[in-house]
């Protein structure tokens, strides 16, 4: 029998996640703060944006993290007491404008403990809805002017439990990230908010980001740093913006319309997931996860991995591809790759008639000759292709081992091209060993379930080669492509993202194809730049090499070493989540291992 409890809330998701009411819009004032030396300079600023915020007609005002105390550039040391006293005045004053407020600040138990990070979320009351202490809580969700929202911390972003469930299980339409330090400008120049546009286009929610501007120089030498306060709508786009304005807030209206909501319960609801999400819906109604076993992550040898990426334009003409990719086998053989890695359907092409006319002797045929290919040049291949098995196409990616042995047959578990292609049932089929190295494969909108990166590096993925066959429209959705694949592939030490070229098809005005690249996480926070690197993102993955629109080879090598700089995504998050026990959430991260290399019957849709 359902709990009770879980009665009412699986109610209440379900009027969120599919009810058509989203017709109304909430103004909200996003604060964009310096951080001042003292106390009772924070305070008064945060009293006084307040007071803005209300004749501004906001019903939420947001500020960033550590907005009323940062202990590392004051000069005063108050007590928790004082503290505690300037928390109650802005507590007060919410309760006089009748407004809520998001608010945090370095805070400590006693006088003698160590500073860590804390958030509040007060209604028009006065009353604290949300106690958050960074790192350790997991916040419920929560519903302003019937609105529901969540809220998060900074790094705390990395998480599942906070950045995704929150949207796919409580049905959150607002995400509030409460950063404090490099925001909105982490990649900058060419890559702004790389974290906040991929999240709300694979949440379908509203993401706002409240972050300071800090005037000194960063480990990177970038002066001023940090500001990018923003409201991104869900399909990527930013509705409004500051860069580095000091001391101000950002108005907006948020008008809210019914979201991709199939798209959300495809996710949500895919055989090999389902049980991870509703596991997790589980946990925020507070009823306890079964302990599984504990898995134990796979451990790779450090070696030399050398990738060639080939991306690749794709005629309508099956022969025609395989004589190209055979070529690009030879040539990347004698450029002494370890891998050499195709694009999304490199043998048929994406147009739709084409992967319908094409039979299994076709594809077999195709196979046969890349197998040839690979043993003959002593190569690892990936390559994009459909596969027909009875009444079922699945669109995959066929990875060859260098005795020209199928290692491994992945196929696509995001579809969105439903009249082509059933999804894919195996987790188990994405994974593969590179010279002793745990690597996957992963295909196309596969990047807007971060999910699958995320178990796989901690289950101890270390390899992510990424294949596509996208074709853009516009530069800006170029970049967001390109921020959609960084995020995706940032959890992996090393791997390439390769696209399709399209200039057989367009005319040069029009390609917008490509953008493959070869990726590396290196570097980290306080770390500068590594040599070698054509973009440094230290909190994401970096970018080796890159390719334009056209169709092109790139080469990468990297040494894969266990020796890395506490940056490093993965161990990281592993240690906090371990403060997470008590909570459960480290028996959910156990639940995803499992299911991250596992497959369900392929009648279960």
């Amino acid at each position: 029998m359902m709990h009770p409890r879980s009665f009412l809330v699986a109610i209440f998701c379900a009027y969120w996640l599919f009810s058509p009411i989203y017709a109304q819009s909430i103004r909200v004032g996003l604060v964009q703060t310096t951080y001042e030396n003292t106390l009772e300079k924070n305070l008064e600023k945060i009293l006084h944006f307040i007071s803005q915020a209300k004749e501004s007609d906001c019903k939420l005002v947001v500020f960033p993290e550590s907005a009323l105390y940062l202990h590392a550039v004051a000069i005063d040391n108050p007590s928790k007491g004082e503290i505690d006293a300037a928390l109650e005045k802005i507590r007060e004053k919410a309760q006089l404008e009748g407004i809520y407020v998001m608010v945090a600040t370095q805070y400590k138990d006693t006088d003698a403990g160590s500073y860590y990070n804390k958030g509040y979320l007060l209604d028009t009351a006065g009353k604290v809805l949300i106690d958050y202490k960074k790192n350790w809580d997991v916040p419920r969700g929560f519903s302003i002017e019937g609105v529901p929202m969540n809220m998060v911390i900074c790094s705390d972003r990395w998480y599942l439990e906070h950045s995704d469930l929150p949207a796919l299980t409580g049905g959150s339409r607002i995400i509030i990230d409460v950063s404090g330090g490099h925001g909105g400008d982490d990649g900058r120049p060419d890559l702004r908010w790389i974290r906040y546009r991929p999240w709300a286009l694979r949440t379908h929610a509203f993401v706002l980001v409240s972050n300071p501007v800090t005037r000194e120089a960063d480990f990177m030498g970038n002066q001023p740093y940090g500001g990018g306060s923003a409201v991104i709508r869900p399909d990527g786009t930013i509705q409004a913006s500051y860069l580095y304005e000091e001391d101000l807030m950002l108005v907006e209206d948020i008008g809210l319309s019914k979201g991709a909501q199939n798209e959300l319960n495809t996710r949500r609801n895919h055989p090999i997931f389902k049980s991870f999400w509703e596991a997790g819906q589980q946990l925020n109604e507070g009823i306890q996860l079964e302990s599984l076993q504990e898995i134990i992550p796979y451990s790779s040898p450090g070696t030399n991995i050398r990738i060639a990426a080939i991306q690749m334009d794709c005629s309508r003409s099956i022969e025609e591809n395989v004589d190209k990719m055979i070529a690009y086998i030879e040539e990347a053989a004698q450029n002494e790759s370890d891998i050499v890695v195709f694009p999304e359907l490199a043998v048929t092409g994406k147009e739709k008639e084409d992967i319908m006319a094409v039979d299994r002797i076709g594809l077999e045929n195709a196979l046969s000759r890349i197998s040839t290919a690979a043993d003959d040049n002593q190569v690892h291949v990936i390559a994009g292709m459909p596969f027909v098995e009875g009444n079922r196409r699945t669109n995959c990616a066929v990875v060859f081992g260098p005795d020209g042995l199928i290692k491994t047959r992945y196929a696509q578990l995001h579809v969105k091209r439903g009249d082509l292609f059933v999804p894919g049932h195996s987790t188990k089929a994405m994974w593969f060993q590179l010279n002793g190295v745990y690597a996957i494969v992963t295909i196309g909108d596969d990047a807007e379930w971060v999910e699958i990166a995320d178990l796989a590096t901690l289950r101890g993925m270390a390899l992510h080669f990424h294949i596509s066959n996208e074709l853009v429209l516009t530069e800006n959705e170029a970049l967001l492509s390109k921020q959609k694949h960084i995020e995706f592939l940032k959890y992996a030490r090393y791997g390439a993202v390769v696209n399709a070229s399209h200039s057989l098809q367009r005319s040069p005005s029009e390609v917008m194809g490509g953008g493959s690249m070869i990726v590396s996480r290196e570097g980290g926070h306080n770390l500068p730049a590594p040599a070698g690197l054509e973009y440094y993102l230290p909190y994401e993955t970096s970018i080796v090499t890159s390719a334009s629109t056209r169709e092109s080879v790139l080469y990468a090598t990297r040494k894969l070493s266990w020796d890395y700089p506490e940056g490093i995504l993965h161990s990281w998050r592993i240690r906090t989540r371990k403060k997470r026990e008590q909570q459960g959430w480290n028996d959910w991260i156990t639940k995803g291992l499992h299911l991250i290399e596992t497959e369900v019957d392929s009648d279960a849709n």
